[in-house]
């Protein structure tokens, strides 16, 4: 794929990172002579039917940054349209992405979780002030630079005070970081954004998120689940901790900390108490050297194997979601394309994921639409897989619609292609009931579902597997399962 030499101004030196939303340049401003990184989107996003929209979160993005000024910020400079792409000009940052900390398979010192903890708060508590809500803090939204300074990216999703891009009924955001109120389609504020805060510091410490699994296993996990207490991984880790986590990842918003400012400052006094000493302003150079040296090797393996360039600074951390093995490349794309005209990156974790238990392009259509909040949504999805020459997805059989008792409210409804199942009532009833140990009551939906398109037993057990992240519980569930008569 040949790439341009020059957006607006800006001449192109390299490429950075590409994905199925567009491509992340380094490039050069010569009017005052800086190094910026140019995020693109692709022109067929932009040609779609609803590729205005895109255009329009991309504006959002700059909206909502370029307002801010704070070192722990990733700094816009610009934002730029031409024929073919539209593109926001930011600051270049030397660095590796908090996510690719994570992914080395270590567990950080606890000084340096701190130390990044205290920095995001301390950035989260200025964009609060200014009336940004980021709504996708995670791991991979952090950068890390050279001298162990963190920054906040990527406000594609972020919300301006009397902004009017999302309101109150839309679902957005990243599932395994969103609070209850944005999986239910409630108001949010800036303790949205504390609650992903609370995530990003329980993975840093144990190693593991606190809510796992498919897409409705998580929605019944954050909204109803109590995650365990960081000391029940890590008996060496302080009990105070757990204490700022139950606040940080409480249910209700109005039981959390009330600002990122209270939040840091219970985090310091916590961790003073623990070690006699105050947190460090910066991550240990130990820790930021032996990582960027673990990236790079990584990478020069990767680009290796595949004799192709590879880069440290990924679009978005979605587009590292594995392909499912039984889909074709090329169609996923087209499908995400489709859905990212709707909802944004996050398409590509959603397609992905809904590929793994899908098993066919029908099934995967009615998983898709239960994602989208309108029914004039669903039809220009429909409308666009058309004018892309796949077919058309049936209706869709599970939607998540509101808060009922402190929980999630799910309609469904069954095609008529489901009036006959290869499975019978009584494993049914027992599937329902073995899932409902790890899932809660989501699990008669998720059995209805698998129970309609599982050609057997041994299907229909895989399908309800796939929602189970631990694979211990796992496999005793298919054992249970398979005892059903």
């Amino acid at each position: 794929m040949s790439h341009p030499q020059h957006l607006g101004k800006y001449q192109i030196q390299a490429v950075l990172g590409k994905g199925g939303m567009g491509t992340v340049y380094r490039a050069h401003d010569p009017a005052i002579d800086r190094v910026v990184a140019l995020k693109t989107i692709r022109r067929e996003l932009i040609e779609a039917g609803d590729g205005q929209g895109m255009v329009e979160r991309f504006r959002n993005e700059a909206r909502a940054a370029g307002r801010l000024n704070h070192p722990g910020i990733v700094a816009i400079y610009d934002f730029g349209e031409d024929e073919q792409v539209a593109f926001i000009a930011m600051e270049y940052v030397d660095g590796c992405g908090l996510g690719q900390y994570l992914r080395q398979g270590r567990k950080l010192p606890v000084a340096d979780v701190v130390s990044i903890m205290i920095q995001l708060l301390e950035a989260l508590d200025y964009v609060h002030q200014r009336g940004v809500i980021h709504r996708d803090i995670k791991a991979a939204n952090l950068l890390i630079t050279a001298n162990g300074r963190l920054k906040i990216t990527d406000f594609g999703i972020a919300r301006i005070d009397m902004a009017n891009l999302t309101q109150v009924g839309s679902v957005i955001g990243t599932p395994s970081t969103m609070a209850p109120e944005q999986f239910l389609g409630l108001a949010v504020d800036h303790r949205a954004d504390l609650f992903a805060a609370g995530v990003v510091f329980y993975e840093m410490l144990t190693g593991e998120r606190p809510f796992t699994g498919g897409m409705e296993a998580m929605a019944y996990q954050v909204c109803n689940v109590q995650q365990l207490p960081p000391s029940a991984h890590n008996p060496e880790l302080s009990p105070l901790f757990d204490a700022i986590l139950t606040q940080a990842l409480a249910k209700r918003a109005d039981e959390r900390y009330a600002d990122a400012a209270a939040f840091a400052v219970a985090l310091r006094e916590a961790y003073e108490a623990a070690f006699r000493t105050p947190p460090s302003p910066v991550v240990s150079e130990e820790t930021v050297v032996m990582t960027a040296a673990a990236v790079r090797a990584s990478l020069a393996a990767m680009q290796a194997q595949h004799a192709g360039p590879v880069t440290s600074m990924p679009l978005s951390p979605t587009l590292a979601t594995p392909l499912p093995t039984q889909w074709q490349e090329d169609t996923l794309r087209t499908v995400e394309r489709q859905l990212a005209a709707h909802i944004g990156p996050l398409a590509r974790v959603i397609v992905r994921k809904a590929a793994t238990t899908s098993a066919d392009l029908g099934e995967l259509y009615r998983q898709l639409e239960d994602k989208l909040d309108t029914e004039e949504a669903r039809r220009k999805f429909r409308d666009g897989l058309s004018r892309a020459g796949l077919a058309q997805p049936s209706a869709p059989t599970c939607v998540v619609t509101s808060a009922v008792g402190g929980g999630l409210a799910v309609v469904t409804t069954t095609p008529k292609s489901a009036q006959e199942v290869a499975v019978t009532p009584a494993q049914i009833e027992r599937a329902t009931q073995l899932l409902a140990r790890h899932l809660g009551p989501i699990a008669g939906v998720l059995v209805k579902r698998a129970a309609r398109d599982g050609a057997d037993l041994n299907q229909f057990g895989a399908l309800l597997a796939a929602q189970i992240d631990d694979p211990v519980i796992r496999s005793r569930f298919l054992a249970d399962l398979g005892k059903t008569g």
